[in-house]
């Protein structure tokens, strides 16, 4: 009884967005889990795309063509304390005989662009706004993800100190802040509190 009179004061925009959110979370999950990850249709290509764009930034600034991107694997996790050592496909950047960085799948910015995205959809405002900040918001992540692969090569070069620090905390915080970033201008379009309360009512 008590749950369900708290149930009753959630404003029903807060209900109509998290039954948004579950289902395409849900929906997105099977999908990949199921049948997008184990063929890699969307990792191969987005995996590539970033080591092709990180190669291409670093040999623009270098005015040279001394890295270069190769296909290889490598081994998951940390197998020194894991026991078992699990393989994945990787994006390899090389500068002369020297592997300066390996792009996995989980790096390639699929899941950031899914949430940047999947926000988005369960927010009331036209299909043509929608679809502009979302095409434009997932090209932004995307040159993001490119420059913060080149910040960890120039890292990994000059600074290897910072390199762990840098990967796992700060260009991590840069990037969700750049996210929230983007959530926040889509929110700011005029009368988007009405509209909310509204799409709540008529659903």
């Amino acid at each position: 009884m008590i749950h369900s009179e708290k149930r009753k004061r959630i404003p029903p925009p807060v209900k109509l967005f998290l039954l948004k959110a579950v289902i395409l979370f849900v929906t997105w999950k099977a999908l990949y889990l199921f049948v997008l990850q184990p063929n890699r249709y969307l990792d191969k290509p987005l995996t590539y795309a970033v080591s092709a764009g990180t190669v291409a930034t670093l040999n623009g600034f270098g005015y040279s063509h001394a890295y270069v991107a190769a296909s290889g694997i490598h081994p998951k996790g940390n197998p020194t304390t894991e026991g078992t050592v699990v393989w994945e496909p990787v994006m390899n950047i090389w500068l002369h005989n020297d592997r300066v960085l390996s792009i996995a799948d989980a790096c390639n910015g699929l899941e950031l662009m899914i949430l940047y995205a999947g926000l988005i959809l369960c927010l009331p405002s036209s299909p043509l706004r929608k679809a502009a900040y979302i095409l434009s918001g997932m090209l932004l992540i995307q040159i993001l993800n490119v420059i913060r692969c080149v910040g960890l090569v120039l890292l990994y070069l000059r600074r290897p100190e910072y390199l762990d620090f840098s990967h796992h905390y700060l260009f991590s915080f840069l990037v969700y802040a750049f996210i929230f970033w983007l959530w926040f201008l889509f929110s700011k379009e005029p009368g988007f509190a009405k509209k909310l309360q509204l799409n709540a009512t008529v659903s």
